[in-house]
């Protein structure tokens, strides 16, 4: 038995480098994301356009929320583009209203409680979620 601890260990030190692809899938803490089309900023449509429940889909999202970066200094004055209620394992939720950027321009962000706070979202996550949402022509 204590061989195979010993080999087992070995493993984990050789593949710890490239990170823990399986137990990360298993530990994505997105459910499920809800989008409909925003109507206006700060108030929060509940008309259910598309819903994603798919791991391969779900983590687009995730992805999206941990790239995000905070900005300061910037007022955006148009409507967004989406609302999103992402809903966590356990119940809980928050609700997002997102600006889509273009193809290889990033997109923004808000909290919908904390509207005086932006976040801006990497390039490639725009076109990962231009995708997803079926956007792309």
């Amino acid at each position: 038995m204590d061989k195979m601890m010993k080999w087992v260990d070995a493993i984990r030190t050789i593949t710890a480098p490239f990170g823990d692809p399986i137990g990360e899938i298993e530990n994505e803490e997105i459910e499920h994301v809800i989008v409909a089309e925003s109507s206006e900023r700060g108030i929060f449509n509940s008309e259910v356009a598309l819903e994603f429940h798919e791991l391969s889909q779900v983590r687009v999202f995730a992805e999206m929320l941990r790239s995000s970066e905070e900005i300061e200094g910037i007022e955006i004055e148009v409507t967004p583009d989406f609302d999103l209620t992402v809903q966590y394992k356990g119940g809980e939720y928050e609700c997002y209203q997102l600006w889509l950027g273009q193809p290889n321009r990033p997109s923004v962000i808000t909290k919908l409680e904390r509207t005086d706070v932006i976040w801006k979202l990497p390039e490639q996550t725009t076109n990962r979620l231009i995708d997803v949402l079926g956007l792309n022509t």
